[in-house]
């Protein structure tokens, strides 16, 4: 299962698992497909996240960060 790493405006950062990440004009979604739907494992407003990371695992064992882009959709 993905990992990401959120790093917050103010505050310590955080990881979580998701499969996947989506947002809206204002909030940042995390979420798990269970039973067919799709269900929240975290919600944060868009402009309280600095900036989001997605573990990539290596074959050998190791792992990089990557950052994913996250934006706001148009309206």
């Amino acid at each position: 299962m993905p990992t990401y790493r959120i790093q917050p405006q103010e505050g310590a950062p955080q990881t979580v698992r998701a499969l996947r990440l989506r947002t809206d004009d204002e909030q940042i979604y995390f979420e798990d497909r269970v039973k067919g739907d799709w269900q929240p494992v975290l919600e944060l407003r868009l402009d309280d996240v600095e900036q989001v990371q997605r573990r990539l695992n290596e074959t050998n064992g190791a792992w990089i960060w990557v950052t994913e882009h996250v934006r706001r959709m148009p309206q």
